[in-house]
């Protein structure tokens, strides 16, 4: 998945962050290989956090073996995955689950795509309607 389709899949979902994360054929696992957040979120959590992290950097410390995680999930089924409140799962559901809390991400989607698995997030909840009507997600879908 191209860097262009990670920002297009952000921007049209109204999320505030994307990732995509690719199988690595050699180590196994799934690994973050693009991302993007607007600039307004960058803008938002430097302004609260004081820092130049963000959820999606720090997801890059992870990989996850297929099966494993809400990701690996995802990419084993071939299904997509919706939290409307990550607050709310077990945290072996959602390894990344205080990263996630710490951001004020409340709402994930995953779509498994190509060789790999695309995520995106908002720090306000979704509901799954607005997700699966968006036409980026329309378009992954099909």
């Amino acid at each position: 998945m191209a860097q262009a389709d990670v920002e297009k899949a952000c921007k049209e979902s109204g999320a505030c962050y994307a990732v995509y994360w690719c199988f690595d054929e050699a180590a196994k696992v799934l690994k973050p290989i693009a991302h993007f957040n607007p600039a307004e979120r960058i803008a938002a959590v430097k302004a609260k956090t004081g820092k130049d992290d963000l959820f999606t950097t720090e997801s890059y410390k992870f990989a996850m073996k297929p099966g494993e995680g809400s990701v690996g999930k995802c990419y084993a089924s071939g299904e997509p995955l919706f939290f409307q409140d990550v607050d709310a799962l077990p945290q072996d559901s959602f390894l990344r689950k205080d990263i996630a809390k710490q951001f004020g991400i409340v709402s994930i989607a995953m779509k498994p795509f190509g060789k790999g698995v695309l995520e995106v997030g908002s720090a306000e909840k979704w509901d799954v309607c607005v997700w699966v009507s968006s036409q980026c997600i329309r378009e992954l879908i099909v």
